[in-house]
């Protein structure tokens, strides 16, 4: 039927009708939501000037009496007016922050049901005449407020308020006075425009719905015309609609294509004419001879496809007609007109920069930033796909170690090693073959991985190494330097268990060449067990023996052969108790320990049990023995070591019983840590001793600057004092000059009753060796 609800000749009529109908109701929705909101600011006005007055009620009040109970009363009051200052600013900030300003106003005691209109005036009427008018007075009063906060401050610093005079009085109420007025003022001003604006409102809503009364007794008179115009405005629309779509894939920075049912091309912007390199009108070619989409694995970083057959990453790789690829994303859609296929939507992402970021990702994973050589991981897999492959048997591993290089870092600076370490990479170029691998394994560390080498080609290309790295001279500044290289080489077998013992070889190897005097290479022998490897297992033996405390602390008189002196006095030794019980001396293990630095394990144990002897001793009701605990040089350059000790040792009664001996070349090799740590004791109370004195280069220099008490003159001139002039006479002048320091010495390795009366005659304080006791167990000095 013609008036039925289905038709759209009827809606056609009676919408617009509706509209207006709806519209005027919207208005009046709007109309009662303006005249709450303006109700709204009224209520906020009366509690900002209620916060206001009470404020100043309560600094006047104050300035009276002095009470501070008052400044808290004005804290609380002056807290209205600034939260609704605090909303206001919020709206005003571009976008307006509503969470905010709602905050704000609800700590300024406005009711959650005014809020939202007062956030809806705000934003959208502030501009109009007299609500500007009202929101002007109420900016305007930011000033006071902050003048009003300026004098509660003030006279919270004002010392003449705690007694408070006649004049003081009178003289901060008027100051009070006048805010007071201000304020006042304005809050009658911002009341009145909001009187107007109220007024003003209703004025123009009566005004509106008059027009919209008016509209809607003329929507009849232009309803025909609108119904003529419609169509034509559809179809304008429509082709707006068309050209801004085509505007926007052309915008499109990816390649959009659309084809027909049969596959040949019936859109393709410029990004995709870009991609496929056609200068051609595509339209209505098929896709097939554009491009193809292939998928490869995706290749790791170090050259082999990553994961399983199965699961392995895929890319896909556009293809075009001159069998050029590139790396793509594919995203196609299918086109359906009433369940029909009516073709097809690419949409193809040009990959190209982002492979081109892994693949920089993937060579920074695998190579040394500085040098540019492989790091220490790809080398390693390297070596495990030669170890995996039929070249093995004809391959060498080649490890580098420079000497003296930290010689250039203390005396250039870290820039100059840097340096450095590129130089020798170009050296390494220039020396091995171009199928060889170098890599920068860490530090001042270099390996070379020789395959297709028998063992004499592999010995004369690591002695080539090591003579280019002995000729360069590197300059830094006017600076001159020269470096060395021991270099490890390894031979890998058919039979090598692994990458980790291939490595491990090669280190003991380069270090073999260091012990043979460095700048030189050392060729690794399978057969036997060498004394490094020997070495390696007393570390873990060690390390093991101190977690089940089974290190035994032993203890050897110090005696007193000069007037003057500590009577008992004694060094503290460390024995190993073997996994079969066998007592281990200690030239066994602990040059193990001090080459693969954990004695550092063995110190920490040994002044745990050294404390624990002389509290036990204390709390016996003994005297307290003076204690030497010997120190390596690894401890001394651990930082947190001396923290160790601080807290170990504690009190400085228990202080003042320990010695700690110092080897001459630990110290001097270290002075500044050994400095730092010897003062640091000295200060809660421990003495020093300086061990194996006259072995250095330089025996005496360091004598004024490290703080000892002792020094123990090394055993190879005591010995043959007795017989030997020369040794008689540099035992002498060290003993002449600790007592010219006031330093107490102490002749070790005493065997003989004639080497201990010529110690006697040149003047030694102390002696120490088996002519006078031998080393016993640390139970005899508790018993």
């Amino acid at each position: 039927m013609f008036f039925s609800f289905r038709s759209k000749s009827l809606w056609r009529v009676v919408g617009p009708l509706i509209a207006i109908v709806l519209l005027q109701a919207v208005l009046s929705a709007g109309s009662l939501q303006v005249m709450s909101a303006v109700r709204a600011y009224v209520a906020g006005e009366s509690l900002w000037s209620k916060g206001q007055k009470d404020a100043i009620h309560y600094l006047q009040i104050y300035v009276g009496t002095g009470t501070r109970d008052y400044l808290r009363k004005f804290d609380a009051a002056i807290a209205v007016p600034l939260a609704d200052r605090a909303a206001r600013q919020a709206l005003e900030t571009p976008g307006g922050d509503d969470a905010i300003a709602r905050t704000a106003f609800r700590q300024a005691g406005n009711h959650d049901d005014d809020i939202g209109g007062l956030i809806w005036l705000f934003k959208y009427f502030r501009n109009m005449e007299h609500v500007a008018g009202a929101v002007t007075a109420w900016r305007n009063s930011d000033a006071l407020l902050d003048q009003l906060i300026r004098l509660r401050i003030e006279a919270e610093g004002d010392v003449a308020l705690h007694d408070p005079t006649a004049t003081t009085i009178k003289r901060w109420a008027e100051r009070i006075g006048t805010v007071d007025a201000a304020m006042s003022s304005l809050a009658v001003d911002f009341s009145e425009q909001l009187g107007r604006a109220s007024r003003q409102v209703s004025s123009l809503l009566l005004l509106v719905n008059a027009i919209i009364a008016a509209g809607l007794a003329g929507i009849v008179l232009f309803h025909t015309r609108r119904m003529l115009w419609r169509r034509w405005l559809a179809e304008t629309a429509l082709e707006r609609e068309k050209q801004r779509a085509q505007l926007t894939l052309a915008s499109i920075g990816d390649a959009v294509i659309v084809t027909a049912p049969d596959d040949r091309v019936s859109y393709m912007n410029p990004a995709a004419q870009q991609l496929l390199t056609t200068g051609a009108d595509t339209t209505d070619r098929p896709v097939s001879s554009l491009f193809s989409v292939v998928e490869q694995p995706v290749k790791g970083p170090f050259g082999v496809a990553e994961g399983t057959e199965e699961g392995r990453p895929i890319q896909s790789f556009l293809v075009r007609p001159d069998h050029s690829t590139v790396p793509i994303s594919l995203v196609e859609t299918a086109i359906t007109h009433d369940g029909e296929p009516a073709g097809r939507v690419m949409i193809i992402h040009d990959m190209t920069a982002e492979r081109r970021l892994v693949e920089q990702l993937a060579w920074a994973a695998s190579h040394d930033a500085l040098t540019g050589l492989a790091n220490r991981r790809q080398f390693e897999f390297e070596l495990q796909k030669l170890m995996s492959g039929p070249s093995a048997a004809d391959a060498h591993l080649m490890l580098i170690d420079l000497d003296q290089f930290k010689v250039v870092n203390d005396t250039c600076g870290h820039q100059a090693g840097d340096h450095l370490l590129r130089d020798v990479t170009g050296l390494l170029q220039a020396r091995v073959r171009a199928s060889d691998t170098i890599a920068r394994l860490g530090g001042d560390e270099f390996g070379v991985l020789l395959e297709g080498c028998t063992p004499e080609q592999a010995s004369r290309i690591a002695d080539g190494v090591r003579q280019a790295i002995r000729d360069y001279r590197f300059m830094w500044g006017a600076s001159t330097l020269s470096v060395g290289a021991s270099v490890g080489v390894v031979q890998i077998r058919v039979d090598t268990e692994s990458v980790a013992a291939v490595m491990s070889a090669a280190d003991i190897a380069c270090y073999a060449a260091k012990d043979e005097g460095r700048n030189r290479i050392h060729v690794y022998e399978a057969d036997g067990i060498s004394n490094r490897h020997r070495e390696m297992h007393w570390v873990a033996r060690v390390t093991r023996a101190a977690e089940e405390n089974r290190l035994e602390l032993f203890f050897q008189p110090i005696v007193r052969i000069g007037s003057d002196g500590i009577a008992d006095f004694h060094e503290l030794t460390v024995r190993l108790r073997d996994d079969d019980g066998r007592l281990v001396p200690p030239s066994e293990f602990i040059p193990a320990a001090e080459r693969y630095n954990v004695m550092s394990i063995i110190d920490r144990w040994v002044v745990i049990r050294a404390v624990e002897l002389l509290k036990r001793r204390r709390e016996a009701g003994g005297s307290l023995p003076l204690l030497a605990v010997n120190l390596s040089g690894t401890s001394l350059n651990e930082q947190s070591f001396a923290e160790f000790v601080l807290h170990t040792v504690g009190e400085p009664e228990i202080a003042s019983a320990l010695c700690f001996e110092i080897t001459e070349t630990a110290a001097v090799t270290s002075l500044s840590n050994a400095t730092f740590f010897m003062r640091e004791l000295k200060a809660r109370g421990c003495k020093f001793a300086l061990d194996d004195f006259g072995t250095g280069l330089s025996s005496f220099m360091y004598l004024k600057t490290l703080p000892v008490d002792y020094l123990k003159i090394d055993g190879q001139f005591i010995t043959q004092i007795a017989t030997d002039a020369v040794d008689r006479s540099m035992v002498e002048a060290i003993s002449k000059v600790g007592r010219a320091l006031g330093i107490a010495t102490v002749a070790e390795w005493v065997e003989s009753e004639a080497v201990l009366d010529e110690l006697k005659r040149i003047g030694v304080d102390y002696a120490q060796g088996y002519h006078l006791a031998r080393p016993m167990p640390l139970a005899q000095l508790e018993g």
